[in-house]
């Protein structure tokens, strides 16, 4: 009989060491997607798969090219067969630049935000937080308008059509007819949620350099005449009222007075309309969940911690005067994410319906 033998080198009742050699594929794996999306990679395999042809294409080693090929299709991102190569799904739906949910763009500026410090870290705990670029600051405009175009296109990979589902879920779902993403970026969000209600209507607002973004996106879609848009800092600029339903993802922490901001949506909506707020939520002394401290530990020693633990804009929204609160998590490709439905008392009107 043959059968096959793990070896972890960990004596029972021991830990194994196998999490230290993961450790170590990561800048490995990070280098090759680098590598892939700086070269293109996903737009030539879509047409040439010898790798002579890939090679002259790239004017690059052809050895050294068919090494790089394989690692690629190791990584998932190609496959081989008979010698040739080609995209995978995962690369001909992401990494094509033609492609409306490209992510190279946003792999970009995200390895940009989260790996800036890592270099400096054992220097960033002798000095503490260093100054911080205007161009880097999380709560500017500057960095947003960057990379708006590339958050649309993660909003087009799932986000849109998660949050529509999630909308769709709740019992209030038939008689909404006017709502409000809040801080939403290039607006893909909002523009899913009213292509799946036909007959709502929508607002939008978010900093006037990223509305510029949003508003070639709703008129893409052929939305202008259903989306009001309002520019500006939603700490003071106005943002409209009379809405049925508040959508808000990943975008309060620039919020100066979280429970007076959450004040006005609660004045700005129907009574028993809804607020959603779709944020991660901090746990085990906030050391949980591993993606979201991993992935902000560089943003938090320069002094830009800005997630929220577990519950803290749900106790917020109740101290604001939300009448309830509803809570549900939904895994997501960046870790798990506290949904949390909070209503404002009374009940949707036939007007409103």
């Amino acid at each position: 009989m043959c059968g096959k033998t793990v070896l972890d080198l960990g004596q029972e009742g021991h830990p194994s060491i196998a999490p230290f050699f993961d450790w170590l594929l990561g800048p490995v794996r990070m280098a090759l997607l680098d590598a892939a999306i700086s070269l293109g990679i996903a737009d030539i395999l879509a047409e040439a798969d010898d790798p002579d042809e890939i090679a002259a294409r790239l004017k690059t080693h052809p050895g050294n090219t068919r090494t790089f090929l394989d690692a690629l299709v190791a990584l998932g991102l190609a496959e081989k067969r008979r010698g040739r190569y080609a995209n995978t799904p995962l690369a001909s739906r992401y990494l094509r630049r033609e492609s409306p949910t490209y992510m190279g763009g946003l792999v970009e500026n995200l390895k940009r935000i989260q790996h800036r410090n890592l270099p400096h870290l054992t220097e960033l705990l002798e000095s503490g937080p260093p100054p911080v670029a205007r161009e880097d600051r999380l709560d500017g405009d500057v960095q947003w308008k960057r990379s708006a175009r590339d958050l649309a296109c993660y909003q087009r990979a799932g986000m849109a059509e998660l949050a529509a589902d999630i909308v769709a879920s709740l019992p209030e779902s038939p008689k909404l007819r006017r709502m409000l993403d809040f801080g939403g970026g290039p607006g893909i969000i909002g523009l899913g949620i009213l292509t799946r209600f036909p007959v709502m209507r929508g607002a939008l607002t978010d900093l006037p350099a990223v509305i510029e973004v949003a508003r070639e996106e709703i008129e893409a879609a052929g939305m202008a005449g259903r989306v009001e848009l309002y520019p500006g800092d939603y700490n003071t600029a106005s943002f409209g009222s009379g809405y049925d339903l508040v959508w808000a993802s990943h975008n309060l922490y620039y919020a100066k007075d979280l429970e007076g901001l959450l004040a006005r949506v609660l004045d700005a909506l129907h009574p028993g309309g809804v607020f959603i707020s779709f944020h991660e939520g901090l746990t085990g002394e906030r050391t949980k969940p591993p993606f979201y401290i991993l992935s902000r530990v560089s943003l938090a020693l320069e002094g830009q911690d800005v997630s929220f633990e577990a519950g803290e804009i749900a106790r917020a929204a109740l101290d604001a005067g939300f009448l309830s609160l509803e809570t549900r998590t939904c895994d997501t490709p960046m870790g798990e994410v506290r949904v949390d439905i909070l209503r404002k008392a009374g009940c949707l009107g036939e007007a409103a319906a």
